[in-house]
């Protein structure tokens, strides 16, 4: 199966992917991206949860302007770390020294995600990468988006948050499909190795994936801010319906 369009989100195991080829979706773990290369068409679009490109102060503007669209789930959408913290150092040596620079900490999420952002960055390095066919993608921007602007009233990892979800999910996939894809690799996977919510924001993350371009947003709408390397950073969501 060669996937021209991927969502993926970062779970217990590595990486859940929720990939579709044109005609068929279906959800894959991996245990590094390096694996989720070869199973890409030449063009396909990756939507992926997780920073692309980082600050040197940790603040980013698309961090900022996702947060004011979420209201209520702003919280939702975690402080990026500053560029210092991609350096491989103990968290209280990170921490300090961002303050020391920055007058701001950095989070213990943020900290134990540096290990992800890490293997990113490396990833859109290599040189057969298509980086501007990557998007970094907030799942509760995109269910919101595709409720009408409204944010979800649940927390995701609630039992009511991912039936919500997947009643979006349902809407916008069809429900024969996220019936059997869900339920499937659901009843397969332990949670051990993959929870329930992170099936859920890897479909949503490929969603969006499968949208033509006309059809994806990005916050902010214009790619003002750039990393030290010269890669926007914003995030992408769906138009809203």
């Amino acid at each position: 199966m060669s996937f021209t369009a991927v969502g993926v989100d970062g779970c217990r195991a590595g990486w859940v992917c929720a990939g579709y080829d044109g005609r068929h979706w279906v959800l894959v773990l991996i245990p590094s991206l390096e694996d989720l290369l070869p199973l890409l068409a030449p063009s396909a679009i990756v939507c992926i949860d997780m920073p692309i490109g980082l600050s040197e102060n940790g603040v980013r503007a698309c961090d900022q302007a996702a947060r004011r669209q979420l209201g209520p789930r702003a919280s939702s959408v975690f402080p990026a770390p500053p560029r210092l913290a991609l350096e491989e150092a103990a968290y209280t040596d990170i921490n300090s020294e961002s303050k020391r620079r920055y007058g701001r900490g950095v989070s213990k999420q943020a900290f134990y995600l540096l290990p992800r952002i890490r293997e990113l960055e490396s990833i859109l390095l290599r040189p057969e990468v298509r980086t501007l066919n990557w998007h970094e993608t907030h799942p509760e921007l995109c269910f919101a988006a595709l409720n009408n602007g409204a944010p979800m009233p649940h927390n995701k990892k609630s039992e009511a948050g991912r039936l919500e979800r997947l009643v979006i999910l349902k809407r916008a996939l069809g429900e024969s499909v996220v019936t059997s894809v869900y339920d499937s690799f659901a009843a397969e996977v332990p949670r051990a190795r993959c929870q329930l919510d992170d099936i859920v924001d890897a479909l949503v993350c490929g969603v969006v994936a499968s949208l033509d371009d006309a059809e994806r947003r990005f916050v902010p709408d214009e790619p003002t801010e750039c990393d030290a390397r010269g890669v926007p950073m914003r995030i992408c969501y769906p138009a809203m319906k």
